[in-house]
C-alpha cells in the first residue's frame, strides 16, 4: 500500500489546485478521454489518488482539442473562440509557430481548471457571489397572491428571479421544482402577446422551499468560511464537515459549500 503522504483525495486536489467539485468528478470520470490518473486507492472515506501522476498530469502543457476535453466541449475551435475574446480566457502558457507560420497554443492543465471554476458567465471572471433569498410573497408590490393564478413575470419576481428569463430558463432545466405545468395563455401582456398562468399557491410554496434552501446554502458556507479560519492553512474536509451536519446537507452541497468559501476566503 502507498504511503499516505504519497497519496491525495478528492478535497485536497480541489483545494491545491482550485478546480470546481463538478468540473473535477467530470474529469474524474472521463479519464478515457482527459487522462487523469486512475484511482489507486479506495475507501469509505474517499479515493485516494497518486500525488505526484496528479501534479505531473496538473502540470501538463495541452493544446485546444485536450482543453476541450477537460471543460467538455464539444469542438476544439470553441477553445479558439475564447482565447480570442480579449480578457475572457487565458493566455497560452506557450505558443510555437509551425512550419507554416501557424500559432501552435498550449495552456498548463491546473490553470484552465481554475479558470474554469472562477468563471461564472460569458466574460464575467468576478466570483459570484450569495444568491439572494427570493422575496416574502406577501411584500411584494405589484402582486395580487389572492388570485388563482399568476402571470409568468409574476411568477418570476415572487420567485426571487432577475427577470423572466431567468426563471423560464430554470424551469426549463428542471431547476425549479413543484410548479407543476402552466396553463395556457390567458392574459394579455403590455406588449399584445399572450402570458402562461402559474398556480398561485404552488408558486408562493416554491419560493417558501427556494428561501429555505438559499439559506440553507449560505449558513453552510458562513461554517466552511469559519472551519477555514480555524484551520490557519491546513486541509478542511467537506466529508468532516458533512458529518457534523444536523440539518441534512449532502455531501455535494457541502463540496459546493467548502468550493464557494475557498474563493471567499482566497479574495479576503
Amino acid at each position: 500500500m502507498p504511503n499516505a503522504s504519497a497519496l491525495i483525495g478528492f478535497d485536497d486536489i480541489m483545494a491545491t489546485y482550485k478546480v470546481s467539485p463538478e468540473r473535477l468528478r467530470q474529469v474524474m470520470a472521463n479519464h478515457a478521454v482527459t487522462g487523469f490518473p486512475v484511482l489507486v486507492q479506495d475507501g469509505s472515506g474517499g479515493g485516494l489518488w497518486d500525488r505526484e501522476a496528479v501534479e505531473v498530469w496538473m502540470g501538463e502543457l495541452v493544446q485546444a482539442p485536450q482543453v476541450a476535453g477537460l471543460l467538455d466541449l464539444k469542438r476544439a475551435i470553441t477553445v479558439h473562440t475564447y482565447a480570442k475574446k480579449p480578457g475572457y480566457f487565458i493566455d497560452p502558457d506557450q505558443v510555437e509557430l509551425t512550419p507554416g507560420g501557424l500559432e501552435r497554443k498550449r495552456w498548463r492543465r491546473d490553470r484552465v481548471l481554475a479558470w474554469d471554476a472562477a468563471r461564472t458567465g460569458r466574460g464575467n471572471p468576478v466570483p459570484i457571489g450569495p444568491r439572494p433569498l427570493p422575496p416574502e410573497p406577501e411584500a411584494e408590490a405589484g402582486v395580487d397572491t389572492s388570485q388563482e393564478t399568476v402571470t409568468t413575470a409574476e411568477a418570476a419576481l415572487l420567485l426571487g428571479y432577475a427577470n423572466v428569463s431567468s426563471f423560464t430558463s430554470a424551469y426549463s432545466q428542471g431547476l425549479v421544482r413543484g410548479l407543476g405545468e402552466p396553463t395556457g395563455p390567458e392574459a394579455q401582456s403590455g406588449r399584445g402577446g399572450r402570458s402562461r398562468r402559474w398556480d398561485t399557491q404552488l408558486v408562493l410554496q416554491e419560493a417558501e422551499r427556494r428561501r429555505g434552501d438559499v439559506a440553507g446554502r449560505r449558513a453552510r458556507v458562513e461554517t466552511c468560511l469559519a472551519a477555514l479560519r480555524t484551520a490557519d492553512g491546513s486541509p478542511v474536509s467537506a466529508v468532516a464537515l458533512q458529518q457534523s451536519d444536523t440539518a441534512g446537507g449532502t455531501l455535494d452541497e457541502w463540496k459546493n459549500a467548502l468550493t464557494q468559501a475557498r474563493r471567499q476566503f482566497k479574495t479576503g
